[in-house]
Formats: C-alpha cells, structure tokens, sequence
C-alpha cells in the first residue's frame, strides 16, 4: 500500500495537507494530524449519515474532529493505496483503497475518494471522505 503517486505529483497546499493527513493517519500521530486542521473545519467521514455520524452532519470544529479521531484514526492501523490524484485551486481528491485494523483486531478495506480543502494558511477546512460504510462491515479479510 503506497502513497508515492501523491509523493510524487506536482505539489500544491491541498496536496501537501492530504499528503501529511494520509502520513499522520498512517502512523497514528493524533497530535499531528490535528494540528493540520483548521479551527472551523469539518470533517466527513464518511460522507452522509452513519453509525459513525448518524445525522451525517460531520464533525464541525477541532473538539468534534478530536473526538472522531480518538474514536477513529488513532486507534486503527490504516494504510492508504491511492491510484489517482486531482488538484484544482485550494482542493485535492485522491482516489484509491484504503486499509484498517480496528482496535478489534478485525481488518477491512474500502474503496475511498478523499477531498481536503485548504485555507490560504495551508490548513484543512475540509474533508469528506466517500466510501460506503455498510460494504465496509461486510469486507473483513
């Protein structure tokens, strides 16, 4: 599971910020990762309603987005396969496969089309993640 395509694509803030986001997640550097964000952001992940976010709001703000993160970036061991990669003004989409063992010890993957949005500081105001959570629970190898 790479991320080099990204590595080794033009870089632009967007780009950058969703690289450094895949890295922190990748390592479990909780602190990291949400330093890159922006203190009005959003997260949506996944994208819609969800057990992990029922009324598909997101996480609005660096409180909401810590919670998900304990909940849900540090705990798990995710890697990234990313196949593609647009950037366009302050936004990057990278498209691939991602990887995770939960704390469960139970591993699942799924196709993923990841946005991150920028500020003019670099910082992420936006990420939505599309994947289907219920082919997630049904994809355990």
């Amino acid at each position: 599971m790479s991320i080099d395509l990204v590595l080794r694509a033009p870089q632009t803030p967007a780009r950058v910020a969703s690289i450094k986001s895949m890295q922190y997640s990748m390592s479990g550097n909780a602190k990291a990762w949400l330093d890159l964000f922006a203190d009005d952001a959003i997260v949506q992940d996944p994208y819609g309603p969800s057990p992990m976010n029922p009324g598909g709001e997101g996480h609005l703000g660096k409180a909401a987005i810590e919670k998900f993160c304990a909940a849900y970036i540090q705990p798990d061991r995710i890697r990234f396969e990313v196949r593609q990669t647009l950037t366009s003004g302050p936004a990057c989409v990278n498209v691939g496969t991602i990887f995770a063992k939960g704390f469960d010890g139970r591993f699942a993957w799924n196709e993923v089309i990841n946005v991150y949005e920028v500020n003019p500081a670099g910082k992420i105001t936006l990420l939505r993640s599309y994947w289907d959570y219920e082919a997630n629970q049904k994809t355990p190898f």
